[in-house]
């Protein structure tokens, strides 16, 4: 009878059918690319099968391999399940956890909310991915990754995948001090960006940011790009150099070098960006991935944001204004 000897056999053959290569699979589990192809190669030999195609690019399953998937990931599952049972007796989460999120959200918002989840669970591995809105949600989809923050603006929502929320920001012009608009009376009317030279979030042949383009739609505002880049804090520097007037999320702004700049908002934070937590509700989600959930939804949100759901102000009687958004930090 074919013995399977190692779970790290099974691990890694499913990492490479869910990543597509060889590398792009070493990457993920943070193995060498060598001791990849030996685990598969293990597998292979004692199965008695190829268990994928390696002509192909990306290498492909063969009918043994789509055959053995499933009962691979069910056997990596019940041991999941099993560790799991195992956490609730003894009150210890362990494991691995997969974070994907906005570079800016990573540098400004995780760092202490890590510190403080690592100091009371020091069992578990936090591994962060950053990316766009766009691809955090299909890498969410396909399994890459166990949680997200990522917008919640653009829209349509991804299929299967809910999210709870966690802030909404403003949308802001970036421009040096001594631009005409630094003086202008805040917020900003988005009309006030008409016409001038835009420097936006955006990849080469991809358009724009689906935030940015969500936000500058709502303003009915066609824009005019004048420079594009996938980095917040090149978009301040070609911002400082007066080659035109960055449009970005505010907490983008928060965690980026803006001296010399003045950071304006723009409309109404009503107008700007949400932020969710994001899961696939279908997948089973460990101890380990379930306390870092909780430890994200409960952490103080960052500054230059506002709570989803503000409470209403109170005006000078001490009385709940209807309407009114609680502008703090949240």
């Amino acid at each position: 009878m074919t013995r399977v000897e190692q779970n790290d056999w099974l691990e890694t053959f499913v990492a490479v059918a869910e990543h597509g290569s060889f590398s792009a699979a070493a990457l993920a589990i943070h193995r060498s690319q060598s001791r990849v192809s030996a685990h598969v190669a293990a597998l292979e030999q004692a199965l008695g099968v190829p268990l994928f195609d390696r002509r192909h690019r990306p290498v492909e399953l063969t009918d043994a391999g789509e055959t053995f998937l499933p009962y691979a990931r069910k056997a990596l599952l019940s041991l999941d399940l099993g560790a799991a049972e195992i956490d609730a007796l003894t009150g210890v989460h362990r494991g691995r956890v997969v974070l994907g999120s906005h570079p800016s959200i990573s540098a400004g918002f995780l760092p202490r909310v890590l510190r403080n989840f690592s100091a009371t669970h020091p069992q578990v591995r936090v591994e962060l991915s950053e990316d766009t809105t766009t691809a955090l949600a299909h890498d969410l989809a396909v399994g890459k990754l166990h949680l997200a923050i990522r917008s919640t603006t653009a829209r349509p929502a991804p299929p299967g995948l809910v999210s709870q929320p966690l802030w909404r920001e403003p949308y802001v012009a970036v421009v040096p001090t001594s631009h005409r608009l630094a003086r202008a009376p805040l917020p900003l009317p988005p009309e006030a960006l008409s016409r001038l030279p835009l420097i936006v979030i955006a990849r080469p042949g991809a358009g724009l940011d689906p935030d940015t383009a969500g936000v500058l739609a709502a303003w009915n505002l066609i824009p005019d790009v004048a420079w594009q880049t996938e980095q917040p804090q090149t978009l301040a520097n070609l911002a400082k150099e007066g080659l035109g007037v960055g449009v970005i999320n505010r907490f983008a702004m928060e965690v980026s070098d803006t001296t010399g700049l003045a950071v304006l908002q723009v409309g109404h934070v009503m107008e700007g960006r949400e932020v969710g937590l994001w899961h696939d509700p279908d997948r089973y989600m460990s101890s380990a991935t379930r306390a870092l959930h909780g430890a994200l939804l409960d952490a103080p949100r960052p500054g230059g944001t506002v709570p989803i759901n503000p409470l209403p102000a109170r005006d000078a009687h001490g009385r709940r204004e209807q309407g009114t958004p609680n502008e703090g930090s949240g």
